[in-house]
């Protein structure tokens, strides 16, 4: 190794041992979407490298709203900004990271969220990161279906209704037959219904289906169907909710055989009380002419 090459790789580990000395902010965590009803967590890690810790701040969109100053006293300070509330006593900060928690949410609780930290003098250096947060009223159950029978014979109409929770934003109803999504003809003009509460406007959404049931789709069913509805908010997907239900279809024959059992069954009954009925009137007959033969004789 050359005496240049040398002096180049002390320099560039210089380098690099004083970039690992540091100041950094290494994580945020700020859920992307919360439900109103639900507590928050917020939580930001660091490394300090070679600097003390002067301060810990948290932004909602450029407003502090909470600091941690463990060289100062009080070590926390609170500040009041709209959509804002902390959860008395729920933080933990230290030298390598602060959580804080909230509750009380609503429409004005969402907005982009900034951890900044600075190190002690003479430089005071700062790091941030932010994280954006939506709160939304999602829904707290699956869809429920209305009006759906067990079995249909083929020819007969299927009528059934499916509502969604309340959300907001609204959710989109979908409904499907054996996983395919159903014809446009097949639906009924959606109905929603409004409330408002906690400062959102909640929405519940139902959708009436109507479709005969003939024998090309009873043969690509097997005999079962089974009927979905799917509660979609496009903005978060994961609050995808869905209900499904199997429904049987009977066939003419299927019909037939039936009625031969009620049929086959009626007639046994029919048999067993005849034959209970004679087992029972012979014997006390026979009694009976025993008992007047022995009288007439006597």
């Amino acid at each position: 190794m050359s005496k240049a090459d040398f002096i180049f790789l002390l320099i560039f580990a210089i380098l690099g041992c004083q970039q690992t000395k540091g100041l950094r902010l290494t994580d945020i965590v700020v859920p992307e979407v919360v439900d109103f009803r639900d507590t928050v967590s917020l939580s930001c890690s660091y490394n300090m490298g070679n600097h003390t810790l002067n301060s810990v701040k948290w932004y909602k969109d450029d407003n502090e709203f909470f600091r941690y100053s463990p060289m100062t006293q009080p070590a926390v300070m609170k500040f009041s900004v709209d959509g804002v509330t902390l959860m008395e006593h729920m933080y933990n900060c230290n030298k390598v990271t602060c959580t804080i928690n909230l509750d009380n949410l609503g429409q004005k609780s969402t907005g982009s969220y900034r951890c900044e930290i600075s190190g002690d003098a003479p430089e005071f250096k700062l790091e941030w990161k932010t994280g954006n947060m939506t709160v939304a009223a999602l829904p707290t159950h699956d869809p429920i279906i209305y009006g759906l029978q067990t079995t249909y014979n083929i020819g007969e109409f299927l009528i059934a209704n499916c509502t969604t929770d309340r959300s907001s934003p609204a959710a989109s109803l979908y409904w499907f037959i054996d996983d395919e999504k159903a014809s446009s003809d097949y639906l009924q003009p959606p109905h929603e219904t409004t409330i408002n509460t906690d400062g959102f406007i909640l929405r519940s959404r139902s959708v009436e289906i109507r479709f005969r049931i003939d024998k090309t789709r009873s043969a690509k069913s097997h005999g079962i169907m089974k009927m979905k509805c799917l509660a979609n908010i496009e903005q978060f997907p994961t609050a995808t909710r869905e209900k499904t239900a199997k429904v049987f279809i009977m066939s003419a024959n299927d019909f037939l055989n039936n009625q031969k059992l009620i049929n086959w069954r009626n007639s046994g009954s029919s048999s067993c009380s005849i034959q209970l009925l004679l087992t029972l009137i012979i014997p006390l007959t026979a009694s009976l002419i025993r008992n007047n033969s022995f009288n007439v004789m006597s």
